[in-house]
């Protein structure tokens, strides 16, 4: 359980200067990117974190877990590193280090799809689409004039909205969208049945 005490609360140090965090539910643990240039993974029940990720040459300002594989985490960072690099977060061990030739400001899984987006700033300020695990670049979307800054998904993951300095929204159809299986009526009526 983490504590909401304010005063006299333990503050670790990872958490000084803290860019980003990012919650993995399947398995409680948390991640925080910071201008230490640090990448530190927590599991929920502790106050120190469990994995300390020193690689970056700059300040982590993108986390995410992939949905596809258990204790994948994916990082970007800032204009002197340039990078995404994928880790396993239960011992720190680094997977793979891709050189994305700009900083990196925003990471997203498909939930569909082996797929990651990545949102840059210097120099391109663009959105890339990359196929996991080779890293094959699938598109690369423009129309920022300035560094992204942040993205989300829509609910089916289908459509990323992206926000930028350039104080623009960009709304992309990035990845496919999960399929809802659908119950035919004879499907339906033959569960109610069963009940």
């Amino acid at each position: 359980m983490v504590s909401r005490r304010r005063s006299g609360a333990h503050r670790p140090k990872c958490f000084l200067e803290t860019l980003t965090i990012s919650l993995y539910l399947r398995t409680l643990q948390l991640a925080s990117g910071g201008n230490d240039n640090k990448c530190c993974i927590w599991e929920l029940s502790s106050r120190e974190p469990r994995v300390d990720i020193i690689d970056h040459k700059a300040a982590v300002k993108a986390l995410a877990w992939s949905p596809h594989q258990r204790n994948l985490l994916a990082t970007g960072a800032g204009t002197a590193d340039r990078c995404i690099r994928f880790y396993n977060s239960s011992n720190g061990e680094l997977f793979r280090s891709v050189p994305t030739n700009s900083q990196v400001c925003s990471l997203q899984w498909s939930t569909t799809n082996r797929e990651i987006a990545s949102a840059h700033g210097f120099s391109q300020n663009q959105i890339t689409i990359w196929q996991y695990p080779t890293m094959t670049k699938m598109a690369e979307l423009n129309g920022h004039s300035s560094r992204v800054l942040h993205t989300t998904l829509s609910p089916d993951g289908s459509v990323m909205c992206s926000a930028a300095a350039d104080e623009t929204l960009q709304f992309w159809k990035v990845f496919e969208p999960a399929v809802k299986k659908k119950h035919s009526r004879s499907e339906s009526k033959s569960a109610a049945d069963k009940r």
